[in-house]
């Protein structure tokens, strides 16, 4: 009987015997002729797995691409191929690269996060399954690979004498991911045949003053860049330049015009002042702008500026504009500037500005992230763009990719605008963010403190406010004023928020938030006030407090305060009184049954206590065995709690739990079982089904991506791109239909390329599912890999 499929499995074989086999193919005319038979094949005899990988290598490629190079197995094995797995430094979840196996010993891993840091290793594929993990590559940060810089460009006549030129020119565009360590400039008289060296060792500059000239000669000059893989391409010759001194009273023209800050509709420009001053000083400059392939420029300010700076805004998004510049004295204008580069007015994929905020010890932070750098790259920060912040006001820390610069102590001498810029980079990375009175800053953030009479003070501290500042205190959507029990102080000149509340009770707990207005300026703070904001140090407090209530020692007292544990747990505190005793009975350790509360990020276990205090010894265990706090786990105590915090459960969490109490001279045990609560686990959000490991479209194809979700309650739905939430508008799409979540990508572009990841979550758990997107262009098919139609016009591509 025929079979329908290219796989058959044989039964009844004799162990230990040799068989070979053939195939023929069959239709409605009847049978072909058979294959060859195949190499014989012993029954019963057990595969062993092949050897792994040796020498594996990663190689810097692009900003979002390692490649990997491993040698082939030796003594003539041939493996089905190779599967490649990955995982950022300082994480233990490797991933999966690639769906099917690599048949080379090369393969480029795409759609890796700029700037991170990654391990691979690589598994061998037989029939007999997998081989063990291969040795681990050594970190490598995703960055472009170190090439040679692109040619120069942009030569301009910046000075001119009688025997001298001064010469100036543009970066390469392309810096090979290094830092340009110089420039060779070579000059041509027109007179003559053969090109002469201007310089031996690289000009670190990009300004050089060429002497021993002849007066009347025409020039011109080249250049190439050289970084740490070599000398670039040499540049076009510059225009024709006549060596005759410059007498005109206007000034030279400005020279280095260049775009920073480039957002949807404005950018920022700067430029230098003239080598040549003419009849005076520089008093002010004109900026001209036209569209690219426009010769209609057109004046931006009408009267002239000082600084060397200026930011141009309303651009129509998306159009792409060229900047000019004339400098001005007291003789005239001078010529402009060589143009700009041209700019989109765009604001990029994965631009970032500077974060405004507090730090924990209350100093006044601002904090930029660059998307990219390369080794050499620095973070240059101005102030007013007039150079760096002064030292002595300021602390500058670097981290990887991040950058803070730290007010050490705030004032108006502080106000202005903070700019940052990362150099020995292709394309811009740069912002801004200006401080202003205007602006309140948090100080202190909202604080806790137990006072002498056992009242709760919560407190926080902004910026010196003006006497018409107003505040708004909101305690669970409603609005508090003051009185006896809960007063408030707001203390204008200081900044100063209060409130104090006497008999602190469950009633008191919940969402405070301040709100504050001065002038135009307005922000808010808010304080989630549960048991577990109440500290250790606050906790004591209140215990000695309520001690200090009960020691009752002193002329009319015959003994002083005693106290003992009960069979119970319960404290017995006694003195005598001439002839009586007292007792008070404080139920310190007369803990409640454990009790179980499923929260957002997981579920809580926990202990409901009178007065509980850090001297007693607390101690978890799971199934008999102690658990000691760590990522998933955390254990903790308030006045009136003891609890156990389990993050993100699964399964492999139900089970007993038990809590033992100790206060020196005897313990008891509290015991729960989870796995009654196994709803928590089950009803948890999950990705169940769906995302591939790695997707490879072609630019301008829709992408669909679909995934199935469980949770009970439903879970919230979040996507992010590179670790940031993706805003659903124009090409991004998202469709919920019950448990199948799909997004949807129009047009995509290179741009699109990254990791994209689902995150779900319930108030039983979360969890991510996770898919790298690589695109590539028209006509450059990578090679190993194969087509897929799928429905909705989406074409993913698959390693083979």
């Amino acid at each position: 009987m025929p079979v329908n499929s290219p796989r058959f499995a044989l039964f009844d074989l004799v162990k230990g015997k040799s068989y070979r086999f053939r195939v023929r193919s069959v239709n409605k005319h009847g049978i072909s002729e058979p294959s060859l038979p195949s190499e014989p094949v012993t029954a019963g005899a057990k595969l062993a797995t092949l050897p792994p990988p040796s020498q594996v290598l990663a190689f810097r490629d692009t900003k979002t691409s390692v490649v990997l190079q491993w040698d082939k197995l030796k003594d003539g094995l041939e493996p089905l191929g190779y599967y490649i797995y990955c995982r950022e430094t300082g994480t233990e979840e490797w991933q999966t690269v690639n769906n099917k196996p690599v048949t080379c010993n090369e393969f480029t891993v795409p759609g890796l996060q700029p700037g991170k840091e990654y391990v691979f290793c690589v598994k061998s594929v037989s029939e007999a399954g997998l081989s063990e993990s291969s040795p681990e590559t050594d970190p490598i940060v995703v960055r472009p690979a170190i090439a040679c810089p692109s040619a120069p460009h942009g030569f301009v006549l910046l000075n001119c004498g009688k025997a001298d030129m001064t010469i100036g020119w543009k970066p390469p565009k392309r810096k090979g991911g290094t830092k340009i360590l110089g420039y060779f400039l070579d000059q041509h008289d027109a007179s003559e045949l053969d090109w002469h060296e201007v310089n031996i060792q690289p000009i670190p500059q990009r300004v050089y003053t060429v002497s021993n000239l002849e007066e009347g000669h025409l020039y011109e000059f080249r250049a190439c860049a050289v970084n740490r893989a070599g000398v670039g391409e040499v540049s076009e010759p510059s225009d024709l330049f006549k060596c005759e001194e410059w007498t005109m009273p206007e000034p030279g023209p400005p020279y280095d015009v260049k775009c920073t800050e480039v957002r949807d509709s404005s950018l920022k420009l700067h430029w230098e002042a003239p080598l040549y001053l003419g009849a005076g000083p520089v008093t002010g400059y004109y900026v001209d702008m036209c569209e690219e392939g426009s010769e209609e420029w057109k004046q931006i300010n009408k009267q002239p500026i000082a600084p060397t700076h200026m930011k141009v805004s309303d651009l129509e998004t998306g159009k792409c504009y060229i900047f000019r510049v004339r400098a001005l004295n007291k003789a005239g204008i001078g010529p402009p500037s060589l143009p700009s580069d041209p700019v989109v007015a765009k604001t990029k994929p994965g631009t970032n500005e500077i974060e405004l905020g507090v730090d924990e010890e209350g100093f006044i932070y601002m904090a930029f992230e660059a998307p990219e750098k390369n080794d050499s790259s620095e973070f240059i920060w101005s102030k007013d763009y007039e150079g760096p912040p002064d030292a002595d006001r300021v602390q500058i820390e670097e981290k990887g990719n991040k950058s803070k610069l730290i007010l050490k102590d705030p004032s108006e001498k502080d106000l202005g605008i903070y700019s940052v810029e990362v150099t020995d980079v292709d394309d811009d990375i740069s912002a801004s963010r200006t401080l202003t009175k205007e602006v309140i800053k948090l100080i202190s953030g909202w604080n806790i403190d137990v006072l002498e009479k056992g009242e709760v003070r919560l407190w926080l501290e902004v910026e010196k406010l003006s006497p018409n500042a107003e505040l708004r205190l909101i305690f669970n959507d409603k609005e508090l004023t003051s009185t006896p029990t809960h007063k408030i102080n707001f203390v204008k000149g200081k900044g100063l928020v209060e409130l104090i509340i006497q008999n602190f009770c469950d009633d008191d707990k919940g969402m405070y938030t301040a709100q504050l207005k001065d002038g135009k300026a307005k922000n808010q703070f808010t304080l989630a006030l549960m048991d577990e904001c109440i500290s250790a140090e606050n906790s004591r407090k209140l215990w000695k407090r309520i001690a200090k209530d009960f020691s009752f020692i002193g002329p009319h007292f015959i003994e002083n305060l005693k106290w003992k544990v009960t069979e119970n747990c319960e404290v017995l505190l006694t003195c005598k009184v001439h002839t009586a005793v007292l007792s008070i009975i404080l139920l310190a350790l007369s803990a409640t049954p454990l009790k179980i509360q499923p929260t957002e990020e997981g579920i809580k276990i926990y202990t409901d206590v009178k007065y509980y205090t850090d001297y007693m010894k607390t101690t978890w265990y799971h199934k008999e065995k102690q658990l000691e706090s760590r990522d998933r786990l955390k254990a903790g105590s308030t006045m009136n709690q003891i609890w156990l915090h389990i993050l993100n459960p699964t399964d492999a969490d139900k089970g007993k739990y038990t809590l033992e109490l100790f206060d020196g001279n005897n313990s008891r045990k509290l015991s729960t079982d989870l796995s009654g609560q196994g709803n928590q686990v089950v009803c948890r959000a999950r990705v169940v089904q769906g995302l591939p490991d790695v997707a490879t479209i072609m630019e301008d194809k829709t992408l669909c991506l679909t995934c199935c979700i469980s949770g009970d309650p439903y879970p919230e739905i979040t996507w992010l791109k590179n670790e940031k939430v993706i805003v659903f508008k124009d090409r991004y799409k998202m469709d919920v239909k019950g448990t199948v979540v799909t997004i949807t990508i129009e047009k995509v572009c290179n741009e699109d390329t990254g990791k994209y990841s689902i995150y779900v979550k319930n108030k039983y758990g979360s969890e991510t599912g996770q898919v790298t997107i690589s695109v590539y262009k028209h006509g450059e098919i990578p090679a190993g890999l194969e087509e897929e139609e799928v429905p909705g016009g989406t074409i993913k591509k698959k390693p083979k």
